[in-house]
């Protein structure tokens, strides 16, 4: 089983194989947390509008919250600690390309997920209105990183794009092929 496990988890944390791939290694993770904050989004409108949520004991632990805490913000918080991983990984995979444009957005993207996370920490703990706006709109800056990022990986697929489909047509951007 170990054997597996490191069969599995190695090819993702490993530097080589992230340098190997480029930019374009970080097109998948980058798209599983665009789409993670796209559930994050609906999920906190839900929970805002429409579940009370319980107050929270100042010393309950994060696991005890998600035990006791309805269904829907329970999903929430599990999404954001998939989001949080895969963001960690994503930084790890940009640190070893030495992009510094990508490790800058990669790391503001993680530090505005790791802001919402907190603030999300503090309104299921208060109530407060500030803390939910804060986690909002730390989100949206996630989502303005994320998809910078993926603008940012997607100009470096003009190779790829001359695999599937033949030449590129000459002529520039946006004119026809001479014919």
């Amino acid at each position: 089983m170990f054997e597996m496990l490191q069969e599995r988890v190695v090819p993702v944390l490993s530097a080589a194989n992230a340098r190997r791939m480029g930019r374009a290694g970080l097109h998948q993770p980058c798209l599983m947390i665009l789409t993670g904050l796209v559930i994050q989004l609906a999920l906190g409108m839900i929970l805002n509008l429409y579940i009370a949520i319980p107050a929270a004991g100042a010393r309950i632990s994060y696991l005890r919250e998600i035990e006791t805490a309805p269904g829907l913000l329970t999903a929430h918080a599990l999404v954001a600690l998939l989001i949080l991983a895969t963001a960690g990984i994503l930084l790890l995979r940009a640190v070893a390309l030495r992009d510094k444009a990508v490790i800058a957005l990669v790391a503001a993207g993680l530090a505005a997920l790791l802001g919402a996370f907190g603030a999300g920490e503090l309104f299921v703990r208060n109530d407060e209105s500030s803390a939910s706006l804060a986690m909002a709109i730390l989100t949206g800056a996630a989502l303005l990183c994320y998809i910078c990022l993926q603008a940012i990986i997607s100009r470096q697929r003009p190779a790829a794009w001359e695999g599937r489909r033949g030449p590129r047509p000459s002529g520039g951007r946006g004119t026809p092929p001479p014919g």
